[in-house]
């Protein structure tokens, strides 16, 4: 009920039925109201800065919902066992560390101190001429054709193409069906060498 008509309800049982019962009614009001204030406040308070999707915090261990992602840490959460907050994947998404990283999904920039110091990782989805963080999957059906020493945060970056006849790819990068390596150059992908690729 809104506090409005409650206070309505108070004024006529002054009325009706003096002071002692409008008191407790009062008492009655005073706790709703504040219990509504302090709800508002917790709930506030829980959410990560910065988000704006459906979520919610869940203690370490506990299952990640499919889809999902970790993007807050509390260490002094469920008791002290430490809590982290689930939400739904998203484009730019920032997620803790060791969070799962989904099918056709990259990480494309890191903050070492993002997620309370456990550090964070931005999800983007993968398209063609998109730069990576090292360790970041590699698409099916896509190749990594550079590098930079200090991309990402310092991490490395590699840079993500989809193929064609005389692309140079790094010699991590992965070769879809349909292609192949052929000709090798040492001075390609920053000087880790490269290879030529070309209709399998």
């Amino acid at each position: 009920m809104h506090p409005r008509h409650l206070w309505k309800r108070l004024a006529s049982a002054v009325v009706r039925r003096g002071i002692g019962a409008t008191v407790g009614a009062l008492a009655l009001l005073a706790a709703f109201v504040l219990a509504g204030t302090a709800a508002g406040t917790s709930n506030a308070a829980a959410q990560p800065a910065g988000t704006s999707h459906v979520g919610q915090w869940a203690c370490s261990g506990a299952a990640i919902p499919d889809g999902w992602a970790i993007t807050a840490f509390n260490k002094d959460g469920c008791s002290g066992w430490g809590s982290w907050y689930q939400q739904p994947e998203a484009e730019g998404l920032y997620s803790c560390g060791g969070s799962p990283i989904y099918s056709g999904w990259v990480t494309t920039d890191y903050a070492k101190l993002g997620c309370n110091g456990v550090g964070s990782w931005r999800h983007n989805r993968v398209k063609d001429g998109i730069w990576t963080c090292g360790g970041s999957p590699i698409v099916p059906g896509y190749v990594v054709t550079g590098y930079q020493l200090i991309g990402c945060n310092g991490v490395g970056a590699w840079y993500h193409q989809l193929p064609k006849v005389g692309l140079l790819t790094c010699p991590n990068s992965p070769v879809p069906a349909g292609w192949r390596a052929g000709g090798y150059w040492p001075n390609g992908c920053t000087g880790h060498g490269g290879y030529y690729l070309s209709r399998a």
